[in-house]
């Protein structure tokens, strides 16, 4: 039975959709390392302006506001500047929403983390991932975005290493198997916890970095994965692009890119209906996807492009039918593209 005052706080929280906000399951990954060490989770969430019942919903968010308060409670009843490691190597596929599902099915390590570069916003819309490939090495790096966010020191430290610890989880649960980063650097000071970092990580830990980031040799990312699985892979994305879209962030980009994958299998696919089923004009929406530098056309291209070289991975799928889905009237006309997106690749670009 939820109480009036909880429910008033809940409402808020939801109305805050605009503000930076973080899914609940990655806020019940520390509710759960709190219990472990005997601490009282709820009371903590309860201090912090978190309804600890919205821990029961996988689709509510909490605040990144409220989040940084968390962490700095957090970190000050268990006296651990590690708290944030057993946090993420807690990481389970739900703690992304669907994100967790779609990377365990890719087809590569290096797809699972190109997805969660371009879905990270779906977990917190506090930070930015960038996958970059650069001198046969691939790194992922985080940025908090909303840096206005008060926070302290200890919060923004716990909550960078738990993201970190978490990306390299999702990773070797992806794999089935161990596997260590070149190294990870982290932008604040050793704060003396250094041997359980790199017992961990099982790599060179480099502090004082210009960026947060976890580094791994390119050919160990580009394995094809036996559980790769093009089916479940489809279906989860479609799941995170959709929860992504109803996030209603600024970012419209995504918002096209959601609406493209549900309306591509139509056929045809025109930017006025898509306008209209975002609830903006066509002219709202060209200027805004102008302001976020691409266009309709860029955009649909390349989406089209990436889903059609991941069906293609789907033995399930015949010629005709990886066409439709992907909005093509016959798979000659496929082919023509992908000979197009082919010829455009180039392997030294962001895969973000």
């Amino acid at each position: 039975m939820i109480d009036s005052r909880t429910r008033q706080s809940l409402g808020r929280t939801r109305q805050t959709d605009m503000d930076p906000s973080t899914l609940s399951s990655w806020a019940l990954l520390i509710a759960e390392a709190l219990r472990s060490r005997g601490i009282d989770a709820a009371d903590l969430f309860r201090r912090a302006h978190m309804p600890p019942a919205q821990l029961q919903d996988p689709n509510a968010r909490y605040p990144v506001r409220s989040m940084q308060r968390l962490w700095t409670l957090a970190v000050e009843a268990t006296g651990d500047p590690c708290l944030g490691l057993d946090v993420g190597a807690a990481w389970h596929p739900t703690s992304f929403h669907a994100l967790g599902y779609s990377a365990l099915a890719a087809r590569s390590l290096r797809e699972a983390l190109i997805l969660f570069g371009r879905y990270c916003r779906v977990v917190s819309t506090g930070v930015r991932a960038d996958v970059l490939d650069e001198h046969g090495e691939v790194s992922v790096r985080l940025s908090i975005l909303f840096r206005d966010v008060p926070a302290s020191e200890s919060a923004v430290r716990a909550a960078m290493l738990a993201a970190l610890a978490s990306v390299l989880a999702l990773c070797r649960a992806v794999r089935g198997a161990s596997i260590d980063p070149v190294r990870v650097t982290f932008s604040h000071a050793d704060d003396g916890a250094c041997s359980r970092v790199q017992s961990f990580f099982r790599c060179p830990v480099v502090f004082g970095a210009p960026q947060d980031a976890l580094v791994f040799s390119a050919h160990e990312l580009d394995r094809e994965l036996n559980t790769a699985n093009p089916t479940l892979l489809r279906i989860n994305e479609q799941a995170i692009a959709n929860y992504a879209a109803r996030l209603k962030s600024a970012d419209v980009v995504e918002s096209v890119r959601a609406e493209l994958i549900r309306q591509l299998p139509s056929g045809e696919v025109d930017q006025t209906a898509v306008a209209r089923s975002l609830n903006m004009s066509l002219r709202s929406m060209q200027r805004k996807l102008k302001h976020s530098g691409t266009n309709f056309r860029a955009l649909l291209d390349e989406t089209r492009g990436r889903l059609a070289e991941q069906y293609c991975h789907d033995s399930t799928l015949s010629a005709t039918e990886l066409a439709f889905l992907v909005g093509f009237s016959d798979p000659s006309s496929l082919s023509r593209a992908m000979r197009r997106w082919n010829r455009q690749k180039s392997p030294t670009a962001p895969q973000n």
